[in-house]
């Protein structure tokens, strides 16, 4: 095939692949904005409906979180087409406000895309403002952990062996976090989910101080500090992220692509057909690449 033919299927990859992401903010913007009104509607109703909605609210972001983690391994752009592009902007633009693995991936997609194509989509608008009410959203996905945590602690133990679990986690929280984050995290109201948490995984063979040096800065602003970190070691966990720790089986027993499936009933890539068709009139027609699309530069 011509160079010239190579570089004007390129551009047109290039171009369908800046729009998808654009449609694909739009959505996540929105999707925020209505998490948000159902948990302040929810915490108006009663404790339980609270309950409940804070615990789809995790759901959610753990499926999302299935979405966006393969895209932070170089391999998985090798193949990525541009509904999956746009897939794993849409699922950590949600969560970006509030997990900053959220906000890396987003970057790895920002990077990924202005190595492959020059400068597209992401890096070419400044981010969106965050919404009001944003802290609801951090709030209810640690709630929830905590509140899912607490559940699980249901082998009776004396108040002496409580005690002593929580001494010894906090004697691993002050060696991995030495200062007033260590002294913040153990005096939430939260801190029995994390000492439980984190005894548990070094009965089963995890490093602790490795899955606290895990949790990232925004522990310290966090509105239940001993919730979030409760919600990263259990991410860590669950997941397969490589932090020199056991691996192990996600403990609900379901694979990530089921869950992402279940999480959000209308698939993302007929939310984006959605956005995007509804303002083309604003926007240049975009004729969209097949996700088979693959974003290699030209002459690779």
């Amino acid at each position: 095939m011509p160079d010239n033919e190579m570089a004007e299927i390129h551009q047109r990859a290039t171009a369908a692949v800046t729009a998808m992401i654009q449609a694909a903010g739009e959505v996540a913007q929105v999707l925020i904005e209505a998490r948000i009104m159902q948990l302040q509607r929810a915490a108006r109703a009663s404790d339980e409906q609270a309950r409940r909605i804070r615990a789809q609210t995790r759901a959610a972001q753990q499926a999302d979180a299935a979405v966006w983690r393969p895209a932070m391994r170089t391999g998985w752009w090798r193949t990525a087409g541009t509904e999956d592009i746009a897939r794993v902007w849409r699922a950590a633009s949600t969560w970006h406000h509030v997990d900053p693995r959220a906000q890396q991936a987003r970057q790895m997609v920002v990077d990924q895309l202005a190595k492959r194509a020059g400068r597209v989509g992401p890096e070419t608008h400044k981010p969106a403002a965050e919404p009001d009410g944003i802290e609801a959203l951090s709030d209810a996905v640690d709630r929830a952990v905590s509140e899912d945590t607490e559940q699980s602690q249901r082998l009776p133990m004396s108040a002496e062996a409580v005690s002593d679990r929580h001494e010894r986690m906090a004697a691993e929280v002050h060696k991995a976090w030495p200062g007033q984050r260590a002294d913040t995290v153990i005096g939430c109201e939260a801190w029995g989910a994390l000492a439980y948490t984190l005894d548990q995984a070094q009965h089963t063979g995890h490093d602790v101080q490795q899955l606290l040096r895990g949790v990232s800065r925004f522990v310290d602003r966090a509105q239940r500090p001993a919730a979030y970190a409760c919600r990263v070691v259990q991410d860590q966990l669950d997941e397969t992220v490589d932090l020199g720790t056991v691996r192990m089986q996600s403990r609900h027993g379901t694979e990530p692509a089921a869950v992402a499936a279940s999480a959000f009933p209308q698939s993302t890539i007929s939310a984006v057909t959605e956005v995007a068709s509804a303002s083309e009139e604003q926007q240049p027609t975009v004729r969209p690449a097949t996700s088979s699309v693959s974003m290699a530069a030209p002459g690779r």
